[in-house]
């Protein structure tokens, strides 16, 4: 039983990485400072075994690398909604000023270090065993 695979969600930045157990379907958000404007980006997923989709983005600025269109604001945001299917990894690199944190159904999974990489999450079957021994 403990060498069968079961569906994770893996993030590694910087050769560390751990698994998060994958239900059905998983919310994913990456929370992060933006490197020009200095104001919150937050980016939405949703995952499941077949893969990763990207759902929204909230942002607060129109400046460089941020997007001019957006479906509604709440609160400080702009929003914009979308269902783009991005296969079974994503990466994002990140410089310390982004600050990043990656949140699984609602649950701090990960807080970027001070130090610059490149962040990998994937959906893949690892052994049960694995998946506790590198939990989130």
């Amino acid at each position: 039983m403990l060498l069968l695979p079961v569906s994770v969600i893996g993030v590694e930045f910087g050769g560390n990485e751990c698994y998060y157990h994958l239900e059905s379907n998983s919310t994913l958000e990456i929370h992060y400072t933006h490197s020009v404007s200095l104001t919150k980006v937050v980016d939405v997923y949703r995952i499941s075994p077949g893969g990763i989709y990207f759902v929204q983005e909230r942002w607060q600025e129109f400046l460089a690398g941020q997007p001019v269109d957006f479906d509604y604001r709440s609160g400080k945001f702009y929003v914009k909604n979308s269902h783009e299917f991005l296969g079974k990894s994503w990466r994002y690199w990140f410089i310390p000023v982004n600050n990043a944190t990656i949140l699984i159904d609602g649950k701090v999974s990960f807080v970027q270090p001070p130090e610059e990489g490149i962040l990998e999450i994937r959906v893949e079957k690892i052994p049960f065993l694995l998946s506790i021994a590198r939990r989130c």
